[in-house]
C-alpha cells in the first residue's frame, strides 16, 4: 500500500528529530537516515506535482499542519547566545541554522505553504 502525503511528511519530521538526536559519531545511521530523507523528499514532490485543487477545508488543514511543522523546525534552531565572542557565535549559529534548514527542507515547506495559499485564494 502506498503511503499518503501526510505519512510521508510525518516520516520526514521523524527523521529530522532522529538526526538532531544522534550523536556526532553515528555516521552510518546518519547516512542511512539522510538517504531515506532524500527518497521521501522525492516521493513527496512526486505526490504533490499535478495535484488537483482540493476543497478549502483540506487545503486549510494541510496549511495548518505544515505551519506547525515549520514552526517546530524553526523552534529547533540554535539561538545566538551570550557566551564568548557574540560576533563569532552569531556567525556560527547562522551557518549551523542554514545547514539545518537545508537538511530538513525548510525552504520546501515554505514553498508548499505559498502554493497552498495561492490555491486557497484562487478557489475563493
Amino acid at each position: 500500500m502506498e503511503p499518503t502525503l501526510d505519512q510521508v511528511r510525518q516520516e520526514l519530521a521523524d527523521i529530522h528529530d532522529e538526526l538532531l538526536a544522534l550523536p556526532t559519531d553515528a555516521f552510518d545511521r546518519r547516512s542511512r537516515l539522510k538517504d531515506r530523507q532524500n527518497e521521501l523528499r522525492q516521493l513527496s514532490h512526486q505526490m504533490v506535482e499535478g495535484q488537483p485543487l482540493h476543497d478549502a477545508s483540506h487545503l486549510k488543514s494541510a496549511y495548518d499542519r505544515l505551519q506547525r511543522l515549520r514552526d517546530r523546525l524553526l523552534d529547533d534552531r540554535i539561538g545566538a547566545g551570550s557566551t564568548g565572542d557574540d560576533a563569532v557565535w552569531g556567525e556560527m549559529s547562522l551557518a549551523i541554522n542554514k545547514a539545518i534548514d537545508a537538511g530538513v527542507g525548510t525552504d520546501e515547506i515554505e514553498m508548499r505553504l505559498k502554493e497552498i495559499l495561492g490555491q486557497l485564494r484562487s478557489s475563493s
